[in-house]
């Protein structure tokens, strides 16, 4: 997916990376410079890089807790995604895939202005001033489905959808999710409910690239045009993929990780959810950049997931701290929920600086 024929329109910014210290060995000390293979230079805890930006994340960032979060632009995502299905519906051209850009975010540069639009993003509550069995009131009636309605990144979606609907004039938009991003069967039910209801288009974050083909080819069958946003979906029947370039955003984990670690140590991937494609593609990306660029790193873990809330996140988190303390430098993990609940492990374990 780097590159792929991506039409950027959000901003990619490559910054600045500062070298950092790695953790010593198991039951030892490194050696002045990091010497031996594997043994990153010497530092005080574990180093985390993370993926999306919430308050307590940018807090914890901003404190030196963590090293790098890769970012999205989710207010961009949701306009794009909003004005590419109205496009459609009233016969214009609509690129089949549209990039919205994403960015490194480090203490050392996350309050430039630059950053700082990306990380505070305005957001709008979860909830919809639409009604989907209501009568339609302007000329297109658009269903927005996201994958889960709890972390901040969707309210910050939500309100591009509701900035894409403001300065269009003429599409009401419909905001539907389920709660948790675990939830496949309940936006499934949103898909179907949408088509019986007749609306002119649906908006659709996947929960699973495969559990949502089916209703998403149905929809289309009947006539109602799909725009995919933030998580790909195994079918072209849609008419456009709205997204963060995930495998790169995962290229840019890896690469502030190395450079952090200055090229050498242990690392844990704790992946999110089976079926996600937009965190698969990180994890991807995130992997295979190790492999090819930082033979020093060592990844020994790299098969377990967070799961959907903070709480299964930190629960996992904390399992793998207890196998692996005092041998791990650096971790990453590929969403909000995933590295607020490492954060928390790592707090409660006193493996941070």
């Amino acid at each position: 997916m780097v590159g792929g024929g991506w039409r950027c329109v959000g901003v990619l910014l490559v910054v600045g990376l500062i070298a950092g210290c790695g953790g010593p060995p198991e039951g030892g000390t490194a050696a002045p410079g990091g010497s031996g293979p594997g043994v990153a230079p010497a530092r005080q805890g574990v180093v985390l890089i993370g993926f999306d930006a919430s308050e307590a994340l940018i807090g914890a960032l901003g404190q030196g807790k963590i090293q790098g979060l890769v970012v999205q632009n989710p207010v961009l995502m949701g306009e794009l995604s909003v004005k590419a299905m109205v496009k459609h519906l009233e016969k214009q051209p609509v690129e089949p895939k549209i990039s919205t850009g994403e960015a490194v975010v480090t203490p050392e540069n996350y309050k430039s202005p630059e950053i700082d639009k990306l990380i505070h993003p305005v957001r709008a509550e979860n909830v919809s001033g639409a009604s989907l069995s209501g009568p339609k009131t302007k000329k297109w009636k658009v269903i927005v489905i996201p994958k889960g309605t709890t972390h901040e990144f969707w309210e910050a979606l939500h309100a591009g959808t509701l900035k894409a609907a403001a300065e269009l004039g003429n599409v009401e938009v419909i905001w539907l999710g389920p709660q948790k991003e675990d939830e496949r069967d309940k936006q499934i039910e949103l898909v179907h409910s949408a088509v019986a209801a007749g609306v002119d288009g649906i908006v659709l974050a996947p929960l699973d690239a495969h559990a949502l083909v089916e209703p998403v080819e149905a929809a289309v069958a009947k006539g109602i045009p799909v725009v995919i946003f933030d998580s790909g979906l195994d079918t072209k029947k849609f008419v456009s993929f709205v997204a963060t370039d995930n495998y790169h955003g995962g290229v840019l984990a890896a690469r502030r990780l190395g450079e952090v670690l200055g090229g050498k140590g242990r690392v844990i991937l704790l992946r999110y959810a089976v079926g996600s494609e937009s965190t698969e593609q990180r994890e991807k990306g995130f992997t295979e950049t190790l492999a090819k660029e930082f033979p020093g790193l060592t990844l020994i873990s790299d098969t377990e997931y967070a799961g959907p809330t903070f709480d299964s996140a930190q629960q996992k988190s904390q399992s793998l701290l207890t196998r692996y303390r005092g041998q791990v430098d650096g971790i990453f993990c590929p969403n909000e929920s995933s590295t607020f609940g490492m954060l928390r492990a790592l707090e409660g374990a006193g493996m941070l600086r």
